[in-house]
């Protein structure tokens, strides 16, 4: 089973192409700033970030990840569109084992999930922001499958997977050795994908097709469907009908995503998404509302970061 993801991962690998589009950070409302900066830093592991107009911004020494706004009045509301989580991507394997590490130290409930295509590890900040810790491991995936009308993954030797099996956390702690899960996380830490809840899924994918990515996987009978950008990992973004079809923006004063930013390196995928977005004149940024009803922000050239070997 082919998808239009793996078909232009293999395309811009073919050329020695980077992704077609790349997240940059996002924009957070929060109930409590300084309840919801404890927790970003001491729990998730960002460091400060140099102060940005009407937020604090967090992330690595490197790059900025997320910028938190105060001024919601209440928590995340249940059954409206926006985001359902993001998901931080780990530098390594190592990184990704010293998060639980480090979770399991601080007493903190997690969830840990084997993708195939991924390890991840969901938990929730105070207000209710869905959170993903994630190391991508594309090199382990085979194949989808259909088969009999049943959606499968078959890894790299043959063998099949839901996708949804737990973590193995003994072994995966086995390979957090020699690190120090008090330290903050690797400066190579990125955004790697977002999952939205949004209003219905074809007219999603058709609007996000328009910006530069590409479809994946489509699971009407599971409400769900995701798109890559260029990348043997093929899960840039999600989204979901799981708030109820025709899912309304959450209301103003509840903790929610505001916006994001994404940049792409490929002029021909700007041009196209000046059909979908509005161009700034002066800054030459291009904006808009999503499918789910949040601003994105695209920009052409993503930003310059030195890289250091990871944990």
């Amino acid at each position: 089973m082919d998808t239009d993801a793996l078909t232009l991962a293999r395309e811009r690998a073919a050329h020695n192409l980077p992704e077609r589009l790349a997240w940059g950070p996002l924009t957070l409302s929060v109930t409590d700033l300084d309840r919801s900066v404890d927790f970003w830093t001491r729990v998730i592991g960002f460091v400060p970030r140099p102060s940005e107009a009407g937020g604090t911004a967090l992330g690595t020494p490197d790059r900025t990840l997320v910028l938190l706004r105060p001024g919601a009045t209440g928590p995340v509301a249940q059954g409206h569109a926006g985001m359902y989580h993001v998901a931080f991507g780990m530098a390594s394997q190592a990184e990704f084992s010293r998060r639980i590490r480090h979770f399991a130290a601080l007493g903190i409930g997690f969830s840990p999930v084997d993708h195939l295509m991924s390890k991840a590890l969901y938990l929730s900040d105070p207000d209710g922001h869905g959170i993903e810790i994630a190391w991508e491991t594309p090199e382990r995936f085979g194949r989808f499958s259909n088969e009999g009308g049943r959606f499968t993954l078959i890894d790299a030797d043959g063998n099949t997977h839901s996708g949804r099996e737990r973590l193995d956390l003994t072994a995966e702690l086995g390979l957090a050795d020699g690190t120090d899960p008090a330290l903050p996380l690797h400066r190579d830490t990125t955004v790697a994908h977002l999952h939205l809840h949004v209003p219905g899924l074809d007219p999603a994918l058709d609007w996000f097709e328009g910006i530069g990515l590409a479809r994946n996987l489509l699971l009407p009978d599971f409400g769900m469907a995701d798109m890559g950008a260029g990348a043997p990992y093929t899960h840039r973004l999600a989204v979901n009908i799981w708030a109820g079809p025709g899912a309304k923006p959450a209301p103003d004063g509840t903790a929610r995503l505001l916006e994001y930013t994404l940049y792409t390196p490929d002029p021909e995928a700007f041009e196209r998404a000046k059909s979908q977005l509005t161009e700034d004149e002066q800054t030459g940024l291009l904006s808009g509302a999503d499918p789910a009803g949040v601003t994105l922000n695209l920009h052409l050239k993503p930003p310059k970061i030195e890289t250091e070997d990871a944990a």
